[in-house]
């Protein structure tokens, strides 16, 4: 008898033995597998899907016994849909093995998160550890854009590597920040396309694709989102138990104090405080709002930044973040993009030219008001000329168009006259209504043109007076971090020279923006309100030359400023001279930074022995009425 049970026990232990174990959802690995280390994460420690419960459903569909082939997600910043994502990675290296590609906007970013993320991950999680070999190991397969494991191999690259895109099969896709991405890739195609084609042998293939969202009608990830079934992250008041998904317009704060923002429940009104977001979190439910295009194989998601975890991003950071951005186009773009997790509609018809030409101003080119704080230069570059215009800020960002000027003369040659005449307007001074002395504090110089002459002039100066500047059409951002210049288009080595890249759209929408704004009836002005003087008609007319309009490239509504008017210099000068204020810090002034610089400046009647040169006008306008 006593054999018998002991003959069973073996048996059942060995049917065990023999039965797999089983497979886990991406969350449940997650769970109990994963350790956040101290590098990336500001908690480290195991992870706990309970933290970020929306991305539960949003991970699990990732899991290999799952049917969803896509996953898409627009969404807002700090809502870890990143760290998800490499729960997916991991998730794939120790549970699914199998090729999988994993692309970021750059090849630098993805190197950047490779070695913040990734393999930071892997060294903390001992589970994967013991799967990927140390990169010190001899012959490891493991680089900073490849692991190998038994079963498979995670490539890294970015979407501006057409290489690395069709490098190798992959039966996972990992797609991140796709707004980032080139429509255009070396002439080969949209990026995602071409990633998309690595995985079309794998029938169970998965693709996971994020991103914040940039442009309506141009951002790709909304037109991923808009064909899928939309879902929404609803949650329960904590007083009625009605569901609904947050929007920022319930935020109720008082302005400048925002410790005692509350959500207002849209059901029964009650004020909601922050404390009860993990238990709303935690009772969440997606739910689709376009409940006809649900599909087992594609799924999508909305999330805004209003979903943050209780100790990350608030909701009194987000009603801060808001109130910071009012006037600020820069700003509430990036409030909307990063936050709410929504498009942004740029300013697309230019303001009619009549209307500004009707608002001109009597007072006195290259006299400054009393109330301008510093004066940039933009200069645009033409084959026989250069057009430039002289800007003067005051707090507010309120400007005025102290001069515009056309210096003729060949712009080939780093001898040529026309470079000369222009280095001779960096000694000059501007006297203010007041009597004090301004110099350009800083210009900017497009090099679009003549690339080679404008290094040259651009390296005789101090990079804090002058400064080479290219307009980016797709740049999210109004200024980039300047990049060194390896080689001109001559050969010729400027490796001591850094290029600014400059948003252009962004600017442009701004400035339109500003040109609309209208005197108040106090007879002051608002923030932004730009101020001329008696220039002539053509003078407007180029500097609302350009209207924005989309076109179709590799099936994505790709927008574009086109031309209306031939003569768009005005427009270009403008855009350099606010970039080249942003790049001072005017975006980041206080009022007592404004106030330090309308009162350090050197009075004309302490310095007697400084002249300023007569200031000249170009007739080039007249010469072409």
């Amino acid at each position: 008898m006593i054999n018998d049970i002991i003959d069973i026990a073996v048996i059942s232990g060995f049917k065990d033995g023999l039965r797999p174990e089983p497979l886990l959802k991406v969350s449940q690995w997650a769970d109990k597998y994963r350790v956040l280390d101290t590098v990336s994460s500001s908690e480290p420690g195991k992870w706990r899907t309970d933290r970020t419960p929306y991305l539960r459903e949003i991970m699990d569909k990732l899991s290999v016994n799952d049917p969803a082939q896509e996953i898409i997600v627009m969404k807002g910043a700090q809502v870890g849909l990143t760290e998800g994502g490499c729960n997916w990675i991991g998730y794939s290296i120790d549970v699914a093995p199998c090729p999988m590609l994993a692309v970021q906007p750059t090849k630098d970013m993805a190197e950047r998160n490779s070695k913040i993320r990734i393999q930071p991950m892997i060294d903390a999680s001992p589970s994967l550890s013991q799967k990927v070999r140390p990169t010190r190991s001899r012959d490891s397969g493991n680089t900073i854009l490849k692991k190998e494991y038994p079963g498979g191999v995670l490539v890294m690259t970015g979407a501006n590597a057409a290489s690395g895109l069709r490098s190798m099969p992959a039966r996972n896709l990992f797609l991140d920040e796709v707004d980032a991405y080139p429509l255009d890739l070396d002439g080969e195609g949209n990026p995602i396309d071409l990633a998309k084609a690595r995985t079309r042998t794998f029938p169970k293939r998965k693709i996971f694709i994020i991103s914040t969202p940039t442009i309506a009608g141009g951002s790709v990830i909304e037109a991923e989102f808009l064909a899928t079934s939309q879902k929404y992250f609803y949650v329960p008041c904590p007083f009625c138990g009605g569901m609904q998904v947050l929007k920022f317009l319930q935020l109720r704060y008082t302005k400048g104090r925002y410790e005692n923002v509350v959500y207002e429940c849209e059901h029964c009104n009650e004020h909601i405080q922050e404390r009860f977001k993990p238990k709303m979190l935690s009772d969440g439910v997606w739910i689709s709002s376009v409940p006809e295009m649900e599909s087992i194989r594609r799924h999508g998601y909305h999330l805004s930044s209003l979903y943050s975890p209780y100790g990350w991003y608030s909701w009194a950071d987000a009603a801060k973040d808001y109130e910071e951005s009012e006037g600020d186009i820069p700003k509430r773009k990036t409030f909307t993009n990063t936050v709410l997790g929504e498009t942004w509609k740029e300013e697309s018809d230019a303001p009619a030219w009549e209307n500004i030409y009707n608002k001109r101003e009597l007072y006195h080119q290259n006299k400054p008001p009393a109330n301008v704080a510093f004066l940039t230069c933009g200069v645009d570059v033409q084959k026989d000329r250069l057009e430039l215009e002289i800007v003067g800020w005051c707090n507010g960002k309120e400007s005025y168009s102290i001069d515009y000027r056309v210096l003729l003369g060949s712009t080939s040659g780093e001898e040529s006259p026309v470079w000369q005449e222009l280095g001779k307007l960096l000694n000059e001074t501007w006297e203010r209504e007041d009597g004090a002395l301004l110099p350009i504090r800083l210009m900017g110089v497009d090099s679009g043109y003549n690339s080679s002459e404008v290094y040259a002039f651009c390296r005789k100066y101090d990079p804090t007076r002058v400064i080479p500047t290219k307009g980016k059409d797709a740049q999210s951002i109004m200024v980039a971090p300047p990049r060194a210049v390896d080689t001109s288009h001559s050969g010729k080595k400027y490796n001591d020279i850094k290029i600014w890249h400059l948003g252009v759209s962004l600017i442009k929408s701004e400035l339109y923006g500003w040109l609309r704004l209208q005197k108040i009836e106090d007879d002051t002005f608002p923030n932004g309100y730009c101020h001329f003087p008696q220039y002539d008609q053509h003078f407007f007319k180029g500097l609302t030359a350009e209207k924005l309009e989309s076109k179709k490239i590799r099936g994505y509504d790709k927008y574009q400023w086109v031309k209306h008017y031939e003569r768009n210099e005005p427009l270009d000068c403008r855009v350099i001279a606010r970039a080249a204020a942003s790049i001072i810090g005017m975006d980041r002034f206080t009022d007592e930074h404004w106030d330090f610089l309308l009162t350090r400046v050197e009075l004309k009647q302490k310095s007697p022995n400084i002249v300023s040169p007569p200031k000249k006008r170009s007739s080039f306008w007249d010469r072409n009425m």
